[in-house]
């Protein structure tokens, strides 16, 4: 099992509470209509929906397909385990875009799948069973698919703004006479303190806020992942751009 599961469990549930909590209060603003009960509603509805789903992932199918499928995605997947066991690291910079683009999709499907047609026939009975597991099916697989879409994005933007473009000279401009001024008094330069991510504003929003010290190593973490897939990404550009 991965030892992020609990981990990711726990962010899935959260994050998913609060979209669905904050767009039902939301709607309830726009038709007039009490916002409070709307939020808790559809955050506490959201959230049991979510821990199945995430437990049934993270707990059940992941693991399974993680020991019994020979794919190359899975294969990454053993080899981080191991590493993660044994306390070594692993190259992370294998992955390209498809690796990225279908990363547990098949995982979220499977649990779309089991966590809808358990809600559905708890809720409905036995005639809500196959309804459940094709639309659970369906609707996993779709978000995980848009998931990893963003993570693409976010992923190009990174690189982009690591490696900008040469900007092209400017020819310098003829000679003027040169205008006398008193010297500038130097303003002291503030560092600007880096952005938190919107799990870390949740989080700090239920009374947990991260150290200096642990924000800091999650987000070095973060950047040495990103780079490593980045160098990957643009090696396989170079290569396809070759004749």
């Amino acid at each position: 099992m991965d030892p992020s599961a609990p981990q990711t469990v726990a962010k899935g549930v959260l994050l998913t509470s609060a979209v669905c909590g904050l767009t039902a209060g939301m709607y309830g603003v726009l038709k007039s209509r009490p916002p409070g009960p709307l939020f808790l509603f559809s955050a506490l509805n959201s959230g049991i929906a979510s821990a199945t789903f995430f437990s049934i992932r993270e707990y059940l199918v992941g693991p399974v397909l993680v020991l019994s499928l020979p794919t190359k995605q899975y294969e990454l997947r053993r080899q981080r385990l191991e590493g993660a066991v044994e306390g070594t690291s692993t190259d992370a910079s294998q992955l390209t875009w498809g690796d990225i683009r279908s990363r547990k999709v098949l995982d979220s499907s499977i649990s779309g799948a089991l966590a809808g047609g358990v809600l559905n026939t708890w809720k409905r009975g036995r005639s809500g069973t196959a309804p459940g597991l094709v639309t659970g099916a369906v609707m996993g697989g779709l978000l995980q698919w848009v998931f990893n879409e963003f993570d693409i994005l976010r992923i190009t933007h990174i690189s982009r703004a690591a490696h900008p473009r040469p900007v092209p000279s400017i020819p310098a401009a003829p000679s003027q006479p040169i205008e006398t001024r008193p010297p500038a008094v130097p303003v002291p330069a503030t560092t600007p303190e880096p952005p938190k991510s919107l799990t870390d504003r949740i989080f700090a929003m239920f009374g947990h806020k991260l150290s200096d010290e642990e924000y800091l190593d999650r987000i070095k973490a973060q950047r040495d992942n990103h780079l490593r897939r980045i160098e990957q990404l643009e090696r396989e550009l170079d290569k396809k751009r070759e004749p």
